[in-house]
């Protein structure tokens, strides 16, 4: 048999319905005494838009029971939302601003880059040479069929080129992850040079938003599977609220409580990585996990019996 402070709690928490013909007296301390108040008032409106959502996230730890039980819909959008969020800080905002800086593709074609021709299967440059957009680096090094490690940055997304190979890299943290390596005929007809380059513009402007909708998916698959790692913690946790959660509801708070930890991470790399990426993602870790621990700390007493 489980406890409670009074019975009005007992009928919320067992989704009993309030007694008939019963008001609460406004003079009643016991109903509205702060230190009375009752701990189970999580719920938020169905219709919760997603930026209510995130503020809830990042400003009522109590709620996200609440958020995690509206409908699968609402927490789909949130994750497209969250995640377009995240794409705009790290990849729209930059390649908008270089594009802005180099006076267009056009001109970075023409003027800012060497000459370069695909022979037999085979990429020749009259020179290395790197065209950054935002977030994304472009490294050309023909010195070998593939771009050396030491010749790569450390933006998040790497297009390296080589004499016969072309790598896209992930880095983060200091660690390179290659995602696809392919043959440079798979991506390069034969005779390719810098004046089809410029003539295939438009295509490169179609190319573009497909990397950020890459990044989009890639970031939306990195934080799902992130929120599945965290639930693992949160389902033992939530076992011990006592509160009737399934694994999909804690999935989904899971999910939301991320939400200031990836603001910070992904801020902190959009302005250039000024602290510590290791750092950085600690932080968020241990803000996740505190907000997992405060959401379902109130309730652990309803578990115990008498």
């Amino acid at each position: 048999m489980k406890s409670y402070l009074n019975d009005e709690e007992r009928r919320k928490y067992e989704g009993e319905p309030p007694e008939p013909g019963k008001d609460p007296d406004p003079s009643d301390d016991e109903n509205h005494s702060p230190k009375h108040e009752s701990s189970l008032d999580f719920e938020v409106p169905e219709r919760t838009n997603v930026v209510e959502q995130m503020r809830i996230s990042i400003m009522s730890p109590k709620q996200l029971i609440g958020l995690s039980q509206l409908s699968v819909g609402r927490f789909v959008r949130y994750t497209l939302f969250i995640t377009l969020l995240i794409t705009v800080m790290l990849y729209v905002i930059p390649v908008a601003a270089t594009l802005f800086h180099v006076g267009g593709l056009r001109n970075l074609f023409e003027n800012k880059m060497s000459d370069f021709k695909v022979t037999d299967g085979t990429l020749e440059a009259s020179k290395p040479f790197t065209i950054s957009l935002g977030t994304c680096d472009i490294v050309v090094d023909t010195t070998d069929n593939i771009v050396s490690k030491d010749a790569l940055g450390t933006r998040p997304l790497t297009f390296a080129i080589g004499k016969k190979k072309v790598q896209v890299i992930y880095t983060s943290n200091g660690l390179q992850q290659v995602l696809l390596e392919r043959k440079i005929s798979d991506f390069f007809p034969e005779g390719f040079d810098r004046d089809m380059l410029i003539s295939g513009i438009p295509g490169f402007y179609i190319a573009l938003i497909l990397g950020g909708l890459f990044v989009m998916a890639f970031t939306a698959v990195k934080y799902l599977l992130a929120a599945l790692l965290y639930m693992l913690i949160g389902w033992s946790v939530a076992k011990k609220s006592g509160l009737d959660l399934n694994k999909g509801n804690v999935f989904r708070l899971c999910f939301y409580a991320q939400t200031i930890g990836m603001i910070l991470v992904n801020v902190n790399s959009a302005t250039g990585g000024y602290l510590p990426g290791s750092i950085v993602s600690m932080v968020g870790i241990f803000i996740t996990l505190h907000y997992v621990f405060k959401t379902f700390r109130p309730y652990f007493r309803y578990a115990q019996d008498e």
